[in-house]
């Protein structure tokens, strides 16, 4: 009986969400021009791990913090989006190695892939960053089997910063990168515009809803 109840519940709320959806003008649900090449000005750093393991899950934010410290090294002083991407792409086989060495000083045996590629991304919101679904440029790093939970990040602009993990018995605790705003010199320096830097700060919960509509309306349609 409990299950009829949540089956008319589930189609209830699929409904009413289609029909708001279907009074709203699709025009209000797509991003505007300049919200839409944010995609073409953010390079992303995704992690996977082996597992979801409390060992495998520790050793994804060891490599992770390896992999941070070779990248700043080689975008330092990059403020645009195009340099960045050839710095990242030049340097992919320094990336792989830094994450290889982190690999071996664990003794962990698994391979690691590190590749610059396009990827598409769910809307993602964590402490004060907020990011569109969509398909971004991404340094994308596979742990052995990569059927862990992942970890990402900006790597562009660099707000991959002052990211920190302490590994307990018997969990892992992230501590993540300070919160933002819409005067982070960072995203200046890099050229955003007012509309995108109040996107990413998470200024516009109206741009959420409307990517969580489209993400809906298209997974109701695969």
């Amino acid at each position: 009986m409990m299950n009829i109840k949540n089956d008319k519940l589930t189609v209830f709320l699929l409904t009413f969400s289609i029909l708001v959806a279907l009074m709203l003008p699709m025009s209000a649900l797509l991003p505007s021009r300049e919200e839409a090449s944010l995609y073409d000005n953010i390079i992303r750093l995704h992690v996977l791990a082996n597992s979801d393991s409390d060992e495998d899950q520790a050793l994804k934010l060891k490599v992770r913090d390896g992999i941070l410290e070779t990248v700043a090294g080689l975008v330092e002083g990059i403020t645009d989006f195009e340099s960045a991407r050839t710095a990242l792409a030049d340097g992919l086989a320094v990336i792989t190695e830094s994450a290889a060495d982190v690999l071996r000083r664990e003794g962990s045996d698994y391979p690691v892939e590190v590749t610059l590629t396009r990827e598409v991304y769910p809307t993602r919101e964590y402490r004060g960053v907020t990011l569109p679904a969509g398909e971004y440029t991404s340094l994308r790093v596979l742990i052995g089997e990569a059927e862990g939970h992942n970890w990402w990040c900006v790597l562009f602009p660099q707000l991959c910063i002052s990211v920190a993990s302490q590994t307990k018995a018997d969990s892992v605790e992230v501590i993540e990168e300070p919160l933002i705003d819409d005067s982070d010199e960072r995203l200046i320096a890099a050229g955003l515009t007012p509309p995108q830097i109040k996107l990413i700060t998470g200024d516009s919960p109206d741009i959420v809803i409307r990517f969580r509509l489209l993400e809906m309306l298209e997974s109701l349609f695969r």
